[in-house]
């Protein structure tokens, strides 16, 4: 215990919580722009944390990811266009609250849910990872191929409307992460003499151009539409603050989504809008007043954003404890992990527990920080519905050039981001889900090298992936079959769909 208060006190510096406050800062002004989302943000503020150290950049990225989640209710309320997709549902009560002049308590109840429901998972997280971490240790590489292979597979089944696209996405990734140096021989393969990806493609480049200017390009499609009468103004200006009673009247169901929110964001792939919408319909299911539901409830509200902001935490079990990330913003932090020289798996909390702790204890304090700023700058992140995009698209291509750039001091990977950005594009245009792509580029290297050593162990027999004994039980083979029958559940349900 002494060891952990140790590694809390010295992480807890001014330094850092001016970190996390700026990442709050960053995330709510992302999350409120109609268009942007966090994943784009984070992407674009990677290479920027490479310049501190990970007990200050790793809270500051998280900072961003928290912030964007409840950024995205303020102009789902305001002007009934969510500024992420998990905001959503907080369109249906939120706006209807604006139009009857109460927006500014709208605002509030939506801050104040998103604090208690990201608080809520980030204590599961705190007191999960470590004995989860723990258990990961008893895998041997068997087990972890299997592992992998399951992630996976969830990932790429359940991500997107489309399964055959979201399958075409994971191969996609993991072609592009089998490009460098073979894990065994040293040879290098697929580089077609480029020197640059000679070790393997740059992360960094990789997400900012895929995430980032691919959005510029989305962003710069469509037409500037100025609100010649910003609503936010008036709405806020004649609004109210929410009354504790009305808090306190929706208890039940911010608790209720967060456990949803923390249960079903801590599952590969599934993600924030989904964990939303659940809670929403419990909620509406279980309240005393439905009626009011989708028509300015207060408790609508609540459920959406608890559950939202739940997901915030949840989907850095998979990621921290196992090396899988949960979704795409999980992604670009386990990179920014790596970048940092902290991979992610249980032999992180063995040999970086100090710096967990700390990044912990940092994570928690970014809830009060976010419901300072929530409370004392509503009135600004509000205005922030009706900036142009006229402004904001050259800002965001400027940062990411330079993102990409001082990656590795390189012009080469600005031309690497620049490269993904116009397939991220592409690939968006044809709506082929990112999330897979990146997550199994991410994951390549690790099955790859899992796959390797259990080959070797067992003299080449690739049956021991359905064989081995761990504990007296096939975990490898039960994992690898559990992976078979989620794909032909999915694939029996919808292998071609789309969203209309």
């Amino acid at each position: 215990m002494e060891q952990i208060f140790d590694a809390i006190v010295q992480a807890i510096t001014l330094q850092a919580l001016g970190m996390v406050a700026l990442g709050v800062f960053a995330g709510i002004t992302v999350g409120a722009i109609p268009g942007l989302t966090s994943v784009m943000a984070i992407a674009v503020l990677v290479p920027f944390s490479f310049f501190m150290t990970p007990i200050n950049g790793i809270p500051f990225l998280l900072g961003i990811h928290k912030g964007a989640l409840f950024g995205g209710s303020i102009p789902a309320i305001l002007i009934n266009t969510p500024g992420t997709a998990a905001a959503a549902a907080t369109t249906l009560d939120g706006y209807p609250l604006a139009q009857k002049g109460e927006a500014k308590s709208a605002i509030q109840m939506a801050l104040y849910s998103s604090t208690l429901g990201d608080t809520f998972s980030d204590i599961v997280l705190i007191l999960a990872a470590f004995p989860l971490a723990a258990v990961a240790l008893l895998f041997g590489p068997t087990e972890f191929f299997a592992l992998m292979v399951l992630g996976l597979t969830i990932i790429s089944a359940v991500t997107g409307s489309s399964v055959l696209k979201g399958l075409l996405s994971m191969l996609i990734g993991i072609l592009i992460g089998l490009v460098g140096q073979d894990i065994i021989s040293g040879s290098e393969r697929f580089t077609f003499g480029i020197a640059n990806i000679a070790d393997s493609v740059g992360i960094v480049p990789m997400l900012i151009g895929l995430f980032a200017i691919s959005e510029v390009l989305i962003q710069s499609e469509k037409k500037i539409i100025e609100l010649a009468n910003p609503p936010e103004s008036s709405h806020l200006k004649g609004g109210r603050s929410l009354k504790w009673i009305e808090l306190f009247q929706a208890k039940w169901a911010i608790l209720r989504s967060s456990c949803i929110g923390t249960a079903i964001g801590a599952i590969p792939g599934t993600g924030a809008a989904i964990a939303t919408f659940i809670s929403y319909a419990l909620a509406k299911r279980s309240s005393k007043r439905p009626e009011e539901y989708g028509k300015g409830s207060y408790e609508g509200v609540a459920a959406a954003e608890a559950s939202n902001s739940a997901v915030a935490g949840a989907d850095l079990i998979p990621t921290l404890t196992f090396g899988i990330p949960g979704s795409a913003s999980a992604a670009i932090l386990m990179g920014a992990f790596m970048a940092q020289g902290l991979r992610p798996g249980p032999e992180l909390f063995e040999e970086q527990a100090s710096t967990m702790y700390g990044i912990f204890a940092l994570l928690l304090v970014g809830n009060p920080i976010m419901l300072l700023q929530g409370k004392l700058l509503t009135g600004l992140f509000a205005r922030l519905v009706t900036i142009r995009k006229s402004v904001l698209v050259p800002i965001i291509l400027l940062l990411c050039v330079v993102g990409g750039f001082i990656y590795q001091n390189n012009i080469e990977d600005v031309k690497l981001a620049l490269f993904f950005g116009i397939c991220g594009y592409g690939l968006r245009k044809l709506k082929f889900p990112l999330a897979p792509l990146v997550i199994a580029f991410i994951l390549t290297e690790t099955a790859e090298e899992s796959m390797k050593q259990a080959l070797l162990l067992s003299d080449g027999d690739y049956f021991v992936f359905l064989t081995k004994m761990a504990g007296g039980f096939p975990v490898s083979g039960f994992l690898i079959l559990l992976s078979v029958f989620l794909l032909g559940m999915a694939i029996w349900k919808k292998p071609w769909a789309e969203a209309e």
